[in-house]
């Protein structure tokens, strides 16, 4: 609620945000409310901002990218304090062309590190040993490499993991090296809030690197599974899936 302030040029807002996790506002002032249900471990905030300041928040607002004030301080907040950003990359290596993999492997853990995500896990497949061999724990690449074994796909292999994901990550799924501005694919899959987010050099086998919510693993089935052959399909026609076509070659 906005609070009467003996400062005139001065709004004062609640703000409701759980804990270091940024989430929700309840904002109410000036001439434009909003207000977002609270959810639970959330804790009520109160902030006084100056009027200028409170204009050029309202000014981020365009209904489509930020669709409101509450929405404008939650996106600052998010990345002014890094919650949103992502930790752990998957790398899905598996199938019988592993070994010609590694060279897209390598370079995608440079370009991992330098974007600050050092944790990364691996899942392997057929003939994994060879990648397992050639990047062990990852001392070289300047990042922290764990491994995991599965024969089921790579919708299986990533549903195998759906215990270690509480937020936004990254799944890498190349066969050659690419580049990839890791921060605007971020960005575009935060503003636009879909499930996944593909960044490929083609919709037609969907090779890349891919944003996902944790809600991806309700599309996972048990037992093998493909996601460029079923997961993306259902994601699709329920308008949850999200092309961003922008990745080239190194």
């Amino acid at each position: 609620m906005l609070s009467s302030n003996s400062r005139p040029d001065y709004h004062t807002w609640e703000i409701l945000t759980p804990g270091l996790q940024v989430g929700s506002l309840l904002v109410t002032g000036g001439h434009q409310s909003s207000t977002v249900m609270p959810t639970p471990a959330k804790v009520r905030v109160t902030i006084s901002l100056a009027k200028e300041t409170a204009d050029q928040v309202d000014q981020l607002v365009d209904g489509l990218k930020i669709r409101n004030r509450s929405h404008a301080i939650e996106t600052i907040l998010n990345e002014g304090l890094g919650v949103s950003k992502v930790k752990h990359a998957v790398i899905l290596a598996g199938g019988e062309q592993a070994q010609r993999r590694i060279p897209a492997i390598t370079h995608m853990l440079k370009l991992l590190r330098s974007e600050g995500i050092f944790q990364v896990t691996i899942a392997l497949g057929y003939l994994g040993d060879s990648i397992r061999n050639e990047l062990r724990k990852g001392e070289k690449y300047g990042v922290t490499i764990e491994y995991v074994q599965s024969e089921f796909g790579t919708g299986g292999a990533l549903r195998e993991l759906k215990n270690r994901f509480k937020h936004t990550f990254l799944v890498v799924n190349l066969d050659s090296p690419a580049q990839l501005d890791i921060k605007n694919l971020l960005k575009f899959h935060r503003e636009h809030q879909p499930v996944a987010t593909i960044a490929t050099k083609s919709l037609q086998d969907l090779l890349g690197v891919y944003a996902f919510e944790p809600e991806i693993f309700s599309f996972i089935p048990e037992g093998f599974c493909m996601l460029e052959e079923t997961v993306f399909h259902e994601l699709t026609k329920q308008g949850k899936l999200l092309p961003y076509p922008i990745l080239s070659e190194p």
